[in-house]
C-alpha cells in the first residue's frame, strides 16, 4: 500500500532570473528533491507495504492563492465537498523578503495568519519551512510578547549573512529523532548551503545579548533547536508532530546558489571582493552537491511520514 503525502508549497518569492529559466519555481526544486528522497527510501528502506509517494501543490502567495481550508486533512466537512487529495503538510519556501517587513507588506500578514489558522485548527496537517519560512515559523508560533519566561524574534544578524556551505552542528536530542537519516553524520554535523541575512532568536526573559558573547538558547516547550552555527544560534525548529524549519536550503545546490549571488550582488551592492568569497563559500557549480542535502531531505519525508522515534 502506498503512502500518499500531499504537500501545499507556497512559493512566496521568484528564484533568480536564470535559477528560474533552468529550473522552475521553488515549489519545483521541493518536488524535485522531496519525491527523489521518497523514491530512495522506497529502494533502499521501507518494505513495500510503507512505500511512500510525494504528490507537490505549487500555491503563488504573493497572488493571494491559497489552499482551500476545506482541502486540509481533518477538515469537519459539513458540506461533503469531495477532497480527493486531502493537503497532509504546508510548505513555506524561502526568499527575498524579511520578517521585519511585516506591517508593511500585507500579503505576508495574510500569510502569517493562515499559517496560524493551519497550526491552531489542523492539528493532523504538519508545517514546515526553510529560510524565510523558518523566521516566519518562528514569528507566527513560537513568538509570544506576552510569555513571561521566553522572548523570541527575528533580527538582521549583526554579523552579517551566511552564504554558502556552512556546517551546521546539529542538537543531539534532534538527531536521535531521526537515526535512519541522520545518524551517519559525522558528529552529528550537517554541511548545508545557506543564504541569509536575518535569524531567530530565543532566549531567557530580560537577558541582555551582546555581540560578544551568544547567550543560550530558550524556547518553549516542546519546541527544539535543531542546530546552530556561531552567528546563527538557531538554525531550524522541530516541534513534535507537527512542526519542522531550517534556515539553510536542502532543495538548493551550487549552481542555485550561485545564480542567486550573481542577481543578488548588484541590488545588494556588494563588491567584487564580497561577491567573489561568497561564490567561493558556495563552491564550483560545475561539480554539483557536495554537502548533506540528502540527509536532511531524508528527514523532512520522515518527519511528513510519521516516522520520527
Amino acid at each position: 500500500m502506498v503512502h500518499l503525502i500531499h504537500i501545499a508549497v507556497l512559493d512566496v518569492d521568484i528564484p533568480a532570473r536564470k535559477l528560474y529559466e533552468a529550473r522552475g519555481l521553488l515549489s519545483a526544486h521541493f518536488r524535485t528533491i522531496l519525491c527523489e528522497t521518497a523514491t530512495h527510501l522506497n529502494e533502499t528502506l521501507l518494505p513495500e507495504k510503507e512505500q511512500l509517494e510525494v504528490k507537490i501543490t505549487p500555491f503563488d502567495i504573493r497572488g493571494g492563492h491559497y489552499p482551500d481550508l476545506y482541502t486540509l486533512r481533518g477538515h469537519e466537512d459539513k458540506d461533503h465537498i469531495p477532497v480527493r487529495y486531502p493537503v497532509d503538510a504546508v510548505l513555506i519556501t524561502g526568499g527575498t523578503p524579511g520578517v521585519g517587513e511585516m506591517d508593511q507588506s500585507p500579503w505576508m500578514q495574510v500569510l502569517e495568519k493562515f499559517i496560524k489558522t493551519v497550526y491552531n485548527q489542523y492539528p493532523e496537517v504538519r508545517i514546515l519551512g526553510t529560510c524565510f519560512g523558518h523566521q516566519l515559523i518562528s514569528h507566527a508560533l513560537v513568538r509570544n510578547v506576552d510569555d513571561p519566561v521566553h522572548d523570541v524574534w527575528v533580527e538582521k544578524c549583526p554579523f552579517g549573512r551566511e552564504v554558502g556551505l556552512t556546517t551546521v552542528q546539529l542538537e543531539h536530542a534532534f538527531v536521535k529523532l531521526f537515526p535512519g537519516a541522520l545518524g551517519a553524520l559525522p558528529k552529528e554535523r550537517l554541511r548545508i548551503q545557506m543564504f541569509h541575512g536575518d535569524r531567530v532568536m530565543a532566549v531567557a526573559k530580560g537577558t541582555v545579548v551582546t555581540l560578544a558573547e551568544s547567550p543560550p538558547v530558550s524556547l518553549p516547550a516542546p519546541w527544539i533547536n535543531i542546530g546552530s552555527t556561531p552567528i546563527c544560534p538557531i538554525q531550524g525548529l522541530y516541534h513534535p508532530g507537527r512542526v519542522l524549519s531550517v534556515q539553510g536550503h536542502y532543495e538548493m545546490d551550487p549552481f542555485g546558489l550561485t545564480n542567486m549571488c550573481l542577481e543578488s550582488a548588484p541590488i545588494l551592492g556588494w563588491d567584487e571582493s564580497k561577491l567573489a568569497l561568497f561564490l567561493e563559500q558556495i563552491g564550483d557549480a560545475r561539480k554539483g552537491t557536495d554537502d548533506d542535502s540528502k540527509a536532511f531531505a531524508s528527514a523532512v519525508v520522515s518527519f511528513l511520514a510519521g516516522f520520527e522515534n
